[in-house]
């Protein structure tokens, strides 16, 4: 896949040389999120969890995007066929590692719109993510975007809310 514009930046597939950029860039808003007193992945050993391998592979399968500025990326998002924690009983792709540059505002609404065109050009029913349960911003914000609660999920110490955004209507 080439560049997809988005207002004054881009969205490209990563590569493996992004790989350290991408941790830098979770990194920065684990910190963000700490600073903020949120709970999400700060409490959750993230970075443990997905470490530079994860990362690797999932760039591997195409399934890594980048959100680019110039020459510095300023956004990540992950986009998957399948997820353990869905029943997978739909034609969805999932979203995980939606991360953005706390100084870019507004930027994971482009993201997601940039996601939710490429499910739809690939034929997708619908777009799935999940937010942690106790985190009642990003619960709201994920509502007024069109993803409401369809479920929850558990996978370790993470507790989410299953959501869920229709493509053809």
């Amino acid at each position: 896949m080439g560049k997809t514009e988005m207002m004054s930046k881009e969205m490209r597939q990563a590569v493996l040389e992004d790989v350290p950029t991408i941790l830098a860039l979770l990194q920065k808003r684990i910190d963000w999120m700490d600073e903020k007193g949120l709970y999400q992945w700060n409490r959750t050993a993230y970075l443990t969890v997905y470490p530079a391998e994860y990362f690797a592979e999932r760039i591997g399968e195409n399934s890594v995007f980048l959100a680019i500025d110039g020459d510095k990326a300023i956004g990540v998002i992950a986009l998957f066929d399948v997820d353990p924690r869905w029943d997978n009983d739909k034609d969805a792709y999932y979203v995980h590692h939606l991360a953005t540059d706390p100084a870019y505002p507004g930027l994971g609404r482009e993201i997601l719109t940039f996601a939710e065109t490429y499910a739809r050009n690939a034929g997708k029913e619908v777009l799935r993510l999940d937010s942690q349960k106790v985190n009642d911003d990003l619960s709201r914000y994920y509502e007024a975007l069109g993803y409401p609660a369809v479920g929850e999920c558990i996978d370790g110490a993470y507790v989410g809310i299953k959501r869920e955004k229709p493509l053809n209507g």
